[in-house]
């Protein structure tokens, strides 16, 4: 395994890691690719998501995207895309990226008790809708939440 390799010429367009170790127990605490982020689905689905991926799907969903608070310390971005309209209000079906936001207002490192609450948080609040013989789970949603 190749060492740490970190060049900085005070350059903040050019200075960066060059090499970073991984280790292969992302729960160690000392791996840059920890969980950051969990992706949850109105099917009752979900997956953690390292930095890149987190940083991945922030930028594909660019100015679709929609933030909203979970709870005082989870904020949850989805696509305005997966936004249903329906007799009085707005529904979320698909999947949501969901993060921890500390008391700095830096997203921090998940620990299973946070997958856990957030996976709470967010799967209490969906209902079941139905067209035509189909059933499916959706998040309710404020209409000033996506105004």
């Amino acid at each position: 395994m190749k060492d740490l390799d970190i060049r900085i010429n005070l350059d903040p367009v050019n200075d960066k890691i060059l090499n970073f170790p991984v280790r292969n127990n992302p729960g160690d605490g000392k791996n840059i690719k920890n969980q950051k982020a969990v992706v949850i689905g109105t099917n009752g689905t979900y997956r953690t998501v390292d930095v890149d991926e987190m940083d991945r799907i922030m930028t594909a969903l660019g100015d679709n995207g929609i933030a909203k608070s979970l709870s005082e310390n989870y904020v949850m971005l989805f696509s305005a895309e997966s936004i249903i309209n329906a007799e009085f209000t707005r529904y979320l079906v698909g999947s949501v990226l969901v993060m921890k936001i500390g008391d700095d207002s830096r997203i921090k490192n998940l620990t299973d008790f946070d997958i856990d609450m957030m996976r709470t948080f967010f799967e209490t609040d969906l209902v079941t809708l139905t067209y035509g013989k189909e059933k499916f789970d959706a998040y309710p949603l404020e209409y000033e939440d996506v105004a």
